[in-house]
């Protein structure tokens, strides 16, 4: 229990605990890796299709695991905003600064990119593969409220906006924790996200909303929430043990028959105690050496959000357009590379020229006021929040 209590207060994190670089490049490797995975698992899907159509057989991708990123996603998640926030539990004004932080990141390209999907969808309806859907549906994509799209789907309007549903709704409890000191907020929390999960598996509810919200991946963002205590606890680990986890968090991606199936074993211990390793080797193990690669890793880790929500924008045409062009004179694991490839390279355009200043000028907008009013309180956190 003390060092429990340790972990909560943060009381040995010291000025390691502030270090950015040192977190922030292991981290931003991680977010690189977690929007590639979902990237090349669709272009997979992508190759699929072209294959029908060229006559070359598709790359099969059934034995991996890549939606494994999401699920590093939310750890990550869960970890950022706990140790970003650890100072401002208990704080008048912290709950609404929280959520208001996080809206001005996540909503101005999510919102964007949803009216291009509307857009599309009144000039081209051919190219989207389920239909947009009726005013209410696309209202609750807007406002990350589960809806249902198509049959037994429920997805946004930008399907891939899913994420952002748990996202939105783990943000609203982690600003509700802030209401309360450290130990106690943290407490709460996780009560409350066992409870949910525990609620999802005991009643089976009719509302797609309450469906969707007890599902037991949420507890994937609790997850992260405890890597962030062990971090700021002060507890690291040599680069033996860190590799050791690293290798252990790779069996994630990797699907093992039988085990991986959700009735045997749910997707949060499948995917989500795989994904905890990663991060907390991350968090406290060695940093990684600032070579070109995980330096061009770091950069893609940036545009992590870009890559995630625009890659369908770009995936969807490179097929067409191989398709007419190419068609069965190259193998199709060409495609999945070139396409990987493309959608990163794309990635990094919309992030400088897009996510960055628009998101800049709405954090200026939304955030100004609270900012001027807002009392610095010892070192800035090693990742910012606002950013992340």
């Amino acid at each position: 229990m003390r060092f429990y209590r340790d972990m909560v207060e943060g009381r040995n994190a010291g000025t390691d605990a502030g270090n950015s670089s040192r977190l922030l490049l292991n981290l931003q490797v991680l977010r690189a890796l977690a929007a590639l995975s979902v990237v090349v698992a669709h272009a997979l899907h992508e190759n699929e299709a072209l294959a029908s159509v060229t006559g070359r057989a598709a790359v099969d991708g059934s034995a991996w695991n890549l939606g494994f990123g999401v699920d590093i996603f939310f750890v990550l998640s869960g970890f950022i905003m706990t140790h970003t926030a650890a100072s401002e539990f208990g704080k008048g004004g912290a709950p609404l600064r929280f959520f208001l932080r996080r809206c001005a990141r996540v909503i101005p390209l999510y919102w964007l990119l949803t009216s291009v999907m509307l857009l599309g969808a009144l000039v081209a309806p051919s190219l989207l593969a389920v239909p947009i859907g009726s005013f209410s549906h696309v209202l609750a994509s807007y406002f990350f409220i589960p809806s249902g799209r198509g049959v037994d789907e429920i997805r946004p309007v930008l399907a891939l906006g899913w994420t952002l549903n748990y996202e939105m709704l783990f943000y609203v409890f982690f600003a509700a924790a802030l209401l309360l000191p450290i130990r106690a907020g943290i407490i709460w929390l996780s009560v409350l996200m066992i409870g949910m999960a525990l609620l999802g598996n005991l009643v089976d509810s009719g509302r797609v909303q309450i469906a969707f919200w007890t599902n037991p991946i949420i507890l994937e963002f609790l997850f992260g929430v405890h890597v962030a205590l062990i971090f700021r606890s002060g507890v690291r680990m040599g680069g033996a043990t860190a590799l050791g986890l690293t290798a252990i968090g790779l069996l994630g991606f990797v699907r093992i028959s039988t085990p991986w199936n959700d009735a045997a074993l749910p997707q949060f211990l499948r995917s989500g105690m795989p994904a905890a390793l990663f991060v907390l080797a991350a968090a406290i193990g060695p940093v990684l050496p600032q070579k070109r690669i995980v330096l061009w890793a770091v950069a893609l880790g940036d545009a992590s959000y870009s890559l995630y929500l625009s890659h369908p924008f770009v995936l969807r045409p490179m097929r067409a357009v191989w398709a007419k062009t190419i068609g069965g004179s190259l193998p199709l694991g060409m495609f999945v590379v070139c396409a990987t490839l493309g959608a990163a390279i794309f990635a990094l355009a919309l992030f400088r020229g897009v996510e960055k200043p628009l998101t800049s000028r709405v954090q200026k907008i939304v955030l100004g006021s609270v900012r001027r009013k807002r009392v610095p309180a010892g070192p800035r956190p090693a990742v910012d929040t606002e950013s992340a």
